[in-house]
């Protein structure tokens, strides 16, 4: 296996940084493939947090003394 050095390969390395994998093509053929030590991380889309509030508690609102107790009702079966 032969080594390049950093300066040889500057143009690739945000891309192989970001997780890219970087392709070396001559005359539109492939020649080989520059591989990133760590794949690129795969996006995981967030829940709608809000919708499942609302799909849980709807428009209620709660006090304060409802939270504190909910709160202590909580925490007593936690360490209960």
């Amino acid at each position: 296996m032969s080594t390049l050095t950093l300066d040889q390969t500057t143009p690739y390395a945000s891309l192989l940084m970001a997780g890219e994998v970087v392709s070396v093509m001559q005359g539109g053929k492939k020649l080989g493939v520059f591989l990133p030590t760590t794949p690129k991380p795969q996006s995981v889309p967030l829940p709608d947090f809000r919708a499942r509030l609302r799909k849980t508690w709807g428009s209620r609102v709660f006090s304060d003394a409802e939270v504190k107790e909910m709160r202590e009702a909580e925490l007593e079966h936690c360490h209960g």
